[in-house]
Formats: C-alpha cells, sequence, structure tokens
C-alpha cells in the first residue's frame, strides 16, 4: 500500500476488480489495513458512501460486499469466505497470513524502540527500505487514507533524520547517500538532497556534489517557478568552500578552476553564483569604471494562459537558454531566475549596443522556437544606477 497498490500471493501479482477507486476494491483496502480489528460498519458506510447514498444505505453495503465476495472467488486466491462480519465490525480472514507493507512499516519502527544502538540502527534501515512513497496514492482525497498517509509520512522522516545522525557518527556515507536519494525521490522537495550533497562531500566526491546541486536546482525553477529555499543555497557556499578547502597544491587550485572545456557563448552559473558574480563585477566596476550591463529576459507563452498546459511554456524556457548562451560572448554571464525569466551580465557593453545582443538572443531562439504565440521581453539596466543597498 505504501507507494500504490499491489497484491501477491504465492509470487504471483493479481489484481480485484478493474478499477482502483472501486468501493468494493477499496472497503478491501480497508480491511487489510485493518487487520484483525476489522472496521466497524458506520466507519465503512461513511468511508464508502459518505452524503452520497440514498435510499436504503445499510443495502448498498451489503451488495458492496457481496460484489467484493463474488470478485474474490474468481481471483487466484482459494476459495474460502474472506470477508467476515460479527457484531457490527467487518474484517479480512483466511487461511493464510497476510502481510500489509504498511503496518509491518510501523511494527519493525515502533518495535525498535528502546533497542541497543546496533539493533536499533539496522531495524530503522529496513524500515525505510520498505517505504516506498504515498500511503494508497489512488485515494489520496478520502479522509482515512489521509490521516493514516500522514502518520507513516512522519515516521518515515523521523527514521530517517535518526538515521542521519547515526549514519553520520559512524561514516557510513555511501549506504545512507543511497538512502537519501530514496528519500528525495519520494519526497523530492523536502531538501533531502542536502544529505545526498553531504555524503558526497564527506566522500570527497565534489564534482557529483556540485551537480546534484544543479540539477535540484532545475527542478525547483521547472516544477515550482521558483528559486531552491534558503536551506538548499547556503549549503551550496558552504559546498563550495569546503570544495575550495580541500585542494592545497597550487597546480590542483589552477586546475580545479579551469572549465572542462573550450565551451562556446556565455557562461552558465547557478543562481547563488551569478549573485556572488554580480557583486564582484560592481566592485570592478567601481575600480575599473568598466560598463557593465543587467538584462532581464521574460518569456510569455499565451497557450499556457488558454490551456493552462505548462509542458509548452518549459520547452521554451530550454530553448531560450541555448539562444542566450549561443547569441552571447563567453565573457558574459547568464542564470535561470524562475521557469520563464533569465538574468545576464553583459560586461564592457555600451547602452547603444543592448538592442542588438537583444536581436541576436531573438534571432537565435526564433531558430528554435517557430510558434509566435511565445514572446520573449526584455528589460536592461547598467549596474551603476542600480542601488546596491
Amino acid at each position: 500500500m505504501l507507494g500504490g497498490f499491489q497484491m501477491i500471493y504465492q509470487g504471483e501479482e493479481f489484481r480485484v476488480g478493474k478499477k482502483q477507486t472501486a468501493k468494493a476494491l477499496r472497503m478491501l483496502q480497508m480491511l487489510l489495513h485493518a487487520g484483525e480489528a476489522g472496521v466497524s460498519r458506520e466507519q465503512l458506510l461513511e468511508n464508502l458512501f459518505g452524503y452520497e447514498a440514498e435510499g436504503d444505505i445499510a443495502n448498498n453495503l451489503s451488495v458492496t460486499v457481496h460484489y467484493l465476495r463474488r470478485l474474490l472467488g474468481e481471483s487466484i486466491l482459494p476459495r474460502e469466505n474472506y470477508i467476515r462480519t460479527k457484531g457490527g465490525r467487518y474484517w479480512f480472514s483466511s487461511s493464510f497470513p497476510v502481510e500489509v507493507d504498511a503496518i509491518a512499516f510501523q511494527k519493525i519502527v515502533e518495535g525498535a524502540r528502546g533497542k541497543p544502538d546496533e539493533r536499533r540502527l539496522k531495524a530503522l534501515k529496513e524500515a525505510c527500505r520498505l517505504y516506498a512513497g504515498h500511503f494508497l496514492p489512488a485515494l489520496s482525497g478520502e479522509t482515512w487514507v489521509t490521516v493514516a498517509g500522514a502518520y507513516y509520512q512522519q515516521l518515515y522522516v523521523e527514521c530517517m533524520e535518526e538515521l542521519s545522525r547515526l549514519m553520520t557518527d559512524r561514516g557510513e556515507y555511501e549506504e545512507l547517500y543511497e538512502l537519501c536519494g530514496r528519500a528525495a525521490a519520494i519526497y523530492p522537495f523536502d531538501e533531502w538532497q542536502i544529505g545526498q550533497m553531504e555524503c558526497l562531500l564527506a566522500l570527497r566526491r565534489f564534482k557529483e556534489a556540485q551537480e546534484l546541486y544543479e540539477k535540484t536546482e532545475t527542478m525547483y525553477y521547472d516544477e515550482l517557478d521558483a528559486a531552491p529555499l534558503e536551506r538548499m543555497t547556503c549549503f551550496f557556499h558552504k559546498m563550495s568552500q569546503e570544495i575550495q578547502m580541500d585542494v592545497n597544491n597550487f597546480n590542483e587550485i589552477q586546475m580545479s578552476l579551469k572549465e572542462d572545456g573550450k565551451e562556446k557563448g556565455a557562461y552558465y552559473c547557478p543562481y547563488p553564483s551569478f549573485v556572488d558574480n554580480y557583486r564582484m563585477m560592481v566592485r570592478v566596476m567601481e575600480r575599473s569604471g568598466q560598463s557593465i550591463y543587467l538584462m532581464l529576459c521574460m518569456l510569455s507563452d499565451e497557450r499556457k494562459k488558454q490551456s493552462g498546459d505548462g509542458d509548452s511554456l518549459k520547452e521554451a524556457s530550454d530553448k531560450l537558454a541555448d539562444s542566450i548562451q549561443e547569441a552571447l560572448r563567453r565573457g558574459d554571464v547568464f542564470t535561470r531566475y524562475n521557469k520563464s525569466q533569465f538574468l545576464i551580465l553583459l560586461i564592457g557593453i555600451r547602452k547603444e549596443e543592448c538592442p542588438i545582443i537583444i536581436n541576436r538572443i531573438d534571432s537565435c531562439f526564433r531558430r528554435r522556437e517557430n510558434s509566435r504565440r511565445v514572446h520573449v521581453t526584455y528589460r536592461t539596466a547598467s549596474i551603476a544606477y542600480i542601488p546596491q543597498c
């Protein structure tokens, strides 16, 4: 039930009914999750029918039970009466044991409490590997699913936080990196990527840590149309400092500063690095008098406004990024501010040259984007006239 819904009997997967949201299957899921405690008649009526039922509600429940028994009888399971009822409660009963991953996960976590560190660590690892995602995601609108899911998620977060502490103390960075990766895949915006990057730094795998940050930053821009949270950008600066501190040979320092290849066009950097570049350029301009302009490129897509589909805007945004890199010089710097906006530092140009640069970007963009519904607008300002306080 974690991360989806799947039933397996003697190694073979099987289904009951055709729709995951059908009432018979929802009843089966409730009964399996409740185990020997069962579910009261009132709870079944509320969860299955709510306020939609008209006429004889009790009859609706009887029909659902009858239909579920028939579906189970048509499945690969042995022929038994699986749905029992007594004293106003219903439960799933079988001649063979039934294991539900969500319940097993809860029991492992609760059983680990109070155990010595070694046994507790082993149990927490087992629990976190068993947790595969949101509880019954197809039924996320159901109240009982929401309540249970929130409980399991909280247990998982607490397990991962404690595991992170214990495994960091023991230096088990490889395995912790893998576990944080699983957590980041399940909850991509809960900043588990920081745990991954911390492991990579401890393992001295600096390039991978840098690539992971850039990948995470892109995900935030694409999915949330926003920069990563402050905790993430603070870690970026911490990571940069640790990478610098690791190198003590001057030749190694020189080599680490070089780009991998002779890349053409403008230099792309993550937003935190762009901020550092901007502040440095302000100081350079004060000393040298060199002209530097800040340009904002804003992308708009009429199709998004009409259909609510942001896929076309995402595609156009990638095309604009490629166009900016191609159109500008190697000495210029740019970054993605959000999904539809880019910032550029134009170094050593005059005001009258800005329209020429805009035309170059537009020309490159139009070779990639045919739709005239997609527009790019520009704003420029000399950083000499932008308030610095």
